[in-house]
């Protein structure tokens, strides 16, 4: 899909939720500013989550309560799988109250998360956007690499 605008990727995002169930991990794969949280402020909205949804760069992880709870991770500071593990994912991954949204899901070396969707992002120009959504196994658990 192709997007114009935050809007439309907002709306994009709004749409992709009515496949949601609860228990799904989304991947969000994107260099910076191709729109990964701008489509977690969609998904978010379309979920029913109010006030502000924010980057989790700083935070790490924010989570934010809707139709389900949300659980936004943003990976890009993290250097080991120790430190995933010390978030304490374990209460949130497939959970079926929950989605857990992960930006930057290759950051940590070693680690191999199983997504159930993969939403991949990339800019076209300044105000276009390239959205594609894969389908994958489940989601439930990640896997340390060899």
């Amino acid at each position: 899909m192709i997007s114009s605008s935050p809007e439309q990727t907002k709306q994009i995002a709004a749409e992709f939720v009515a496949t949601l169930r609860g228990g799904e991990v989304v991947a969000l794969d994107g260099e910076l500013g191709a729109g990964k949280t701008t489509f977690a402020q969609g998904l978010c909205e379309a979920l029913g989550v109010t006030g502000p949804v924010t980057s989790p760069t700083f935070a790490i992880m924010n989570v934010y309560h809707g139709k389900f709870r949300v659980v936004h991770l943003d990976l890009y500071r993290l250097k080991s799988a120790c430190e995933i593990t010390a978030l304490g994912l374990e209460e949130y991954l497939g959970a079926p109250d929950t989605v857990t949204l992960i930006e930057w899901p290759r950051a940590v070396d070693g680690v191999q998360w199983n997504p159930s969707h993969v939403v991949s992002l990339s800019a076209i120009s300044p105000g276009e956007r390239s959205i594609n959504i894969a389908y994958g196994n489940g989601g439930t658990s990640i896997s340390r690499g060899n």
